[in-house]
């Protein structure tokens, strides 16, 4: 940064690698989450709500205040000598792996504390308390596609719905892919810095100034947002097996019915069963299939987050129970060498090897196991991680013409013995992908607002969402067979 020269940071979009460099350096106060290339200059109100968010300020959005996900650190003596006009002027040099090292260390307590309030699944049904918006390109036709997730009805589980063009209001949410110029980028550098170092006293002064008609009140609740009834005729698309294309699943799971398709479906429903929304509308505009975001189930698992989890209710005001299968017995299906089985046990835990030790021994052999009841959250444990591919997937799938929306920086790429694009965000980041993916799948035998996820240890080995459809479909099916399974009330 020219105006500054207090630290040496590599050319890179990560929030946190840019916040961790002011740790190292001894700032204070850095609260930012975003990219700082998605940020934006104080030069427009589109701008200064994008500031707002990435400081961790809730606004007034729809008629609901969105109270944001903040990350603040804590103070630390400063090493820096000031100017008399708030710059810093000493220069501090760390490399860039002295930068990584911090990173690291510092991710893992930022993704706790930001975990440490995340929803989970509960005793009745639940849905989100407003709604939230996402935007981008589907990893496989690469059209751009808006996904609103609106608060739905006990009972009703979650449904897709395919929605005219003009339908989403771009103004519900804020604007994430606000472009900047150099210059605009580091003026928001600059304007961060300067904030982090002020006394509280002075930097909410500050904020009142940049933000004169913004409600910077973060412990005011988000307000709950009533459940969608939707249109008379509307097609609805269920969240659910029996809406499952028959056709073989290798890339994505895709859902139909009544004439319509939505695919690329496993990312938010993962994120949703394992956050405990079941019940959802999901409105998709422009496209049949869902953005693929960065890769994973971070955006989505934000946007819960973001908006809240409450307990839904049905027309008459009433709570559902929510309800889960419970094998009394295991079950096996198999494809080749591949398989995915249920052993009975009171919790749900999932165990999953994958092996690509023929395509790359970059991944080769991993195994991962989490159960949902012991471990960390969801959102610490899986949301993260991408979905990956070798260097000869991609040339295969892009003389096929498909995955037009891909890119290094929604996938995770092999190539041989080594990475095309690190670092990994997790050891086994590939697998934890699958298991990821496993829940989405296994999420669709979710039904009447009830729980997907069986009670019982899952254990997957070399699967994909073909094998993780065809398992889904057994359980519910050996399911019918008296005294093979039980329905129980389960958190």
């Amino acid at each position: 940064q020219p105006e500054l020269e207090c630290t040496k940071i590599p050319d890179t979009s990560n929030i946190q690698l840019i916040n961790m460099a002011f740790q190292v350096a001894g700032m204070n106060s850095i609260r930012c989450l975003r990219p700082i290339a998605q940020t934006a200059a104080c030069s427009s109100p589109a701008k200064h709500a994008c500031i707002a968010k990435h400081l961790g300020f809730a606004k007034n959005v729809g008629g609901s205040t969105r109270k944001l996900q903040a990350r603040k650190f804590s103070r630390s003596t400063m090493v820096a000598k000031v100017s008399a006009d708030g710059v810093a002027v000493d220069r501090f040099e760390y490399t860039e792996d002295e930068i990584m090292k911090k990173q690291k260390q510092i991710q893992r307590k930022f993704l706790v504390e930001k975990n440490l309030v995340a929803p989970q699944p509960a005793l009745h049904q639940q849905t989100v308390r407003s709604s939230f918006i996402r935007k981008g390109v589907g990893l496989h036709s690469g059209a751009p596609v808006t996904v609103r997730v609106r608060p739905a009805l006990a009972g009703e589980g979650r449904y897709f719905v395919i929605v005219p063009s003009g339908t989403i209001d771009d103004e519900e949410t804020f604007p994430d892919d606000t472009e900047l110029s150099p210059e605009e980028a580091e003026e928001v550098k600059l304007e961060f810095f300067k904030m982090s170092l002020l006394d509280d006293e002075e930097r909410e002064q500050r904020e009142k100034e940049l933000f004169p008609d913004m409600d910077l009140n973060l412990d005011k609740p988000a307000e709950q947002e009533a459940a969608v009834k939707g249109t008379a005729g509307e097609t609805r698309i269920p969240a659910h097996l029996n809406s499952v294309v028959s056709e073989r699943l290798t890339l994505c799971t895709k859902l139909t019915a009544g004439g319509a398709t939505v695919s690329t479906v496993e990312h938010l429903l993962s994120a949703l069963e394992a956050s405990g929304v079941d019940n959802a509308r999901i409105e998709v505009e422009d496209g049949f299939e869902l953005p693929i975001l960065d890769g994973s189930a971070d955006g989505w698992v934000s946007g819960i987050v973001d908006c809240g989890v409450v307990a839904a209710e049905t027309a008459g005001g009433e709570r559902m129970p929510r309800k889960a299968l419970q094998p009394k017995l295991p079950i096996v299906v198999q494809n080749g060498d591949s398989f995915i089985m249920l052993n009975p046990e009171a919790k749900t835990r999932l165990t999953y090897i994958v092996d690509f030790t023929q395509k790359s021994t970059a991944i080769g052999k991993q195994t991962f196991s989490w159960c949902q009841q012991e471990d960390h959250p969801y959102g610490m444990e899986l949301a993260l991680a991408r979905t990956f591919t070798t260097m000869e997937d991609v040339e295969v799938a892009r003389a096929a013409g498909l995955i037009k929306g891909g890119s290094p920086v929604n996938a995770l790429i092999a190539d041989g013995s080594e990475y095309f694009n690190p670092p990994l965000r997790y050891n086994e980041e590939p697998v934890r992908h699958k298991m990821l993916d496993l829940i989405g799948d296994l999420a669709l035998m979710a039904e009447g607002g009830n729980g997907g996820l069986p009670t019982g240890h899952v254990v997957a080995y070399k699967a994909g969402h073909d094998l993780h459809v065809k398992f889904a479909k057994a359980l519910v099916e050996a399911s019918k067979a008296a005294d093979w399974a039980e329905t129980v009330v389960k958190r």
